[in-house]
């Protein structure tokens, strides 16, 4: 046998053992799996196949989703679903990207028994896209928009700005820009049920860093947007019946804020303001600290509140207002999306910002993915607020998630604090790695009696950041996410998760399944706020006191993931093969977007063809690449 024979053979025997351990391990996790779900976890499934299928319960569900969405007569249900697309091309000294969002619009007529669906034509005046070049090396400013600056030959990692996923934050900025556009429409054209092919907690968790954004000092509207503006817009979204923000640890500043703008004032009495927080003095004094010395990392910075006679208030009540601050961002917000999308302005993706160097000069620079983030955590959190109060159901759907938030986070807290006691005399074997594995060998393996559509209960999405682990002595303890600001959890009593399969046939040996769905509903405030769990609070020293949505068991009613099922389920036509237990509307989303994203790629590569005669602008690789052998 000659060496390279040897090779290759030695390949194939690694792989053999290698798929037999796979097997061996997920065989052993899927039995274990099985023992759990027997003994406990069944309790946590929720059956709506027998529910659905009963004509009085269908009438029933017609007169819920009048109550949901606040009308009081109620034949037909508006929904849309939006999906996103993107590419890029780099090249030595730019990069072409793209980035848009699809939507898929329609109405589910409930006087029907069992209820029509209806499409709409997606109108051309809607397209929310973009494509631009972006010179590289991305923020070297000077370089681009400054070629008669000295050179100084200094290096600061303040000029540079990674570009390389502006594509992917530009789409989900668009996604988010049309569903707001959709939610603000008339009272009669925007839909109750919007959909997004996103898991909506997880953008939220994604872009909240983008408060590092450098966008203050935006000129908009004859003033500039500033430190104020995006502390306020980061306290957001705010309801009071939630109770959001909350007063735990990491933000507890948020709180301070959000009172301002429920009550409506720029100024209000210490006293007062730490009552309705809830927080003991030494831990409303250090929020407070946040609010009112200047920002130790920006220079010639002033504080956002000021304290005097025993009352807090901002530093100039008549030009910082939190509800006309928050208003404003909206608005500029609203106006660089439509520079950016609408009128397909790619110079919307720069804006003067003082040199680092020479703060005295401003210079022209390139939005980060920083700053895109911060328009998309804007954007969502008006988003979130339209919803609220047009009574609109806004629902996240992800497919292939590799989470195990429901079988680790959320069951290990609620096992800790005593929720499930009987999880305390389980000796629960290795699991599947992720939730989706675990649920979808519950149908197969576990349940011969579970039907679809059945869905887990759903969770507060903070328990996405929120976990048991261990202390510095070895012994359990519930902690968040390390920060350099400390243990930091994603927002509470915001969206409810849980886990559903909507194709379940058992008509041969081996039953068929759809894959199991990741989804996230906004929390309702007139219907989710009494399962904030009363007199039972996780509380940390390091996080503080977090007092999430609960859904204990299937025995518990939660009449708005009913109606959602029930609609999700209507959508859920299972006429296309390759995504069988998938909501149609997504997937007609997804095909318009993969559309147009298909025209736009073949639009790119043709349009660097006049760069094709300058090989220094292709790089090695991709010179290498296109001459492939």
């Amino acid at each position: 046998m000659s060496m390279l024979s040897k090779i290759f053979a030695g390949y194939h025997r690694a792989l053999d053992e290698s798929q037999r351990q796979l097997r061996a391990l997920r065989d052993e996790r899927v039995e274990n799996a099985c023992s759990f779900y027997n003994d406990f976890f069944h309790k946590l499934i929720v059956q709506y196949e027998p529910f659905f299928q009963d004509p009085t319960q269908r009438r029933q569900i017609k007169e819920l989703a009048e109550q949901v969405f606040d009308v009081t007569r109620l034949d037909k249900i508006d929904f849309v679903a939006i999906d996103g697309t993107c590419s890029k091309h780099t090249f030595r000294e730019f990069v072409v990207f793209f980035g848009g969002a699809y939507g898929a619009r329609g109405s589910i007529f409930l006087k029907d028994d069992p209820p029509r669906v209806k499409y709409e034509r997606w109108g051309l005046e809607r397209d929310v896209s973009l494509v631009a070049y972006v010179p590289v090396p991305f923020a070297t400013i000077e370089d681009v928009y400054h070629a008669d600056k000295e050179e100084t030959f200094v290096v600061s990692d303040a000029h540079r700005v990674n570009l390389s996923n502006i594509h992917i934050s530009l789409m989900q900025l668009a996604e988010v820009y049309l569903a707001y556009t959709l939610a603000s429409a008339t009272t009669h054209d925007y839909p109750r049920l919007i959909m997004m092919d996103m898991s909506l907690s997880g953008l939220m968790a994604a872009v909240s860093h983008g408060a590092n954004t450098a966008l203050a000092g935006y000129l908009y509207d004859r003033r500039a947007l500033d430190d104020f503006d995006i502390k306020v817009a980061f306290a957001h979204p705010i309801n009071q019946e939630l109770g959001v923000p909350s007063a735990k640890r990491f933000g507890r500043h948020n709180a301070i804020i959000a009172q301002f703008h429920l009550r409506n004032t720029a100024e209000m009495p210490k006293d007062e303001l730490r009552q309705r927080i809830g927080l003991s003095e030494t831990d409303f004094e250090r929020a407070l600290a946040y609010l009112t010395r200047p920002d130790p990392n920006k220079p010639n910075s002033q504080p956002l509140f000021t304290e005097r006679d025993g009352k807090l208030l901002t530093e100039d009540p008549n030009r910082f207002h939190p509800r006309h601050s928050w208003e404003y961002t909206i608005s500029l917000f609203a106006h660089i999306c439509k520079r950016l999308f609408t009128d397909k302005d790619p110079s919307a993706l720069t804006y003067e910002a003082p040199d680092p160097d020479y703060p005295q000069y401003k210079r022209r620079r390139w939005m980060s993915p920083e700053d895109v983030n911060f328009l998309t955590a804007v954007g969502l959190r008006a988003l979130i607020e339209k919803c609220w109060e047009k009574h609109i159901l806004l629902v996240g759907i992800a497919k292939d998630s590799e989470s195990a938030y429901l079988t680790r986070n959320y069951l290990g807290v609620m096992k800790h604090i005593g929720v499930y006691p009987e999880l305390q005399a389980l000796q629960v074997k290795p699991l599947p790695w992720t939730d989706r594995l675990f649920l979808e060998s519950v149908p197969v393996c576990c349940d011969a009696s579970l039907t679809a559509p059945w869905s887990t209960i759903e969770f507060d999405s903070v328990f996405m950041t929120l976990k048991l682990g261990l202390d510095e002595n070895g012994r359990p303890q519930i902690m968040g996410t390390r920060a350099r600001a400390g243990e930091i959890v994603s927002p509470e009593r915001l969206f409810l998760r849980s886990l559903a399969q909507f194709f379940l046939s058992r008509g041969k040996r081996t039953p068929l399944c759809g894959h199991v769905v990741f989804v996230d509903r906004l929390a309702l405030p007139r219907f989710d706020k009494q399962h904030i769990l009363n007199g039972l609070v996780i509380s940390t020293p390091n996080i503080g006191e977090v007092r999430p949505i609960v859904y204990k068991d299937n025995r518990t009613d939660n009449c708005v993931q009913r109606l959602m099922m029930y609609l999700l389920d209507v959508l859920t036509r299972n006429h296309f093969a390759e995504v069988i237990g998938y909501p149609d509307p997504l997937h007609k989303a997804d095909w318009g977007a993969k559309t147009i994203g298909r025209k736009v790629r073949e639009m790119l590569e043709s349009s660097t063809i006049p760069f094709f005669n300058e090989p220094l602008t292709r790089t090695l690789r991709n010179l290498r690449n296109s001459s492939a052998r």
